[in-house]
């Protein structure tokens, strides 16, 4: 029969009382890293698609159209949308639906003639409510990842 001094009876749980507070801290750690990389990704390939995409416009021979607006609606906006989801085919189908869309009411291709200004912008429409890693709520530490409601990536060129 082992016996224990008074000291050692009450050291029995510690290890067990740290390591389960430790867990938690290294978990959070952990989960903050996998869920902020992904909507950091996104952010990323958004900009990446949007810049391809205004690069793109670059492309559209003016002269082939009647006017400025024919050269837009029908050069400019087809083209840059086309590049935006081809940039894009990595997605998950569902995130390509909310993204590119069946209307690209996400892929925003604005063109400001005043200025010759084009402005591709391209949204992830409510990521906070339906993001791709679950957000989790901590005790002490409230919800991981704490996001914006859109995550977008804009680029602009002069036409």
């Amino acid at each position: 029969m082992t016996r224990y001094s008074a000291s050692e009876k009450s050291q029995k749980g510690a290890a067990a009382i740290e390591a389960a507070l430790l867990f938690v801290i290294f978990f959070a750690m952990f989960y903050a890293i996998v869920s902020y990389s992904i909507p950091l990704l996104l952010v990323q390939s958004f900009n990446h698609a949007a810049s391809s995409g205004a690069r793109s416009a670059l492309a559209v021979e003016p002269a082939v159209y009647e006017d400025s607006n024919t050269y837009i609606e029908n050069g400019v906006k087809p083209r840059v949308r086309e590049i935006v989801g081809n940039s894009l085919t990595w997605l998950p189908s569902s995130a390509r639906t909310i993204v590119l869309g069946e209307a690209n009411g996400n892929v925003r291709v604005e063109f400001d003639d005043d200025i010759g200004l084009l402005t591709v912008t391209v949204i992830y429409a409510g990521y906070n409510q339906s993001p791709m890693v679950p957000t989790i709520r901590l005790p002490g530490i409230g919800d991981i990842p704490r996001l914006p409601a859109n995550l977008q990536g804009v680029a602009s060129v002069s036409l």
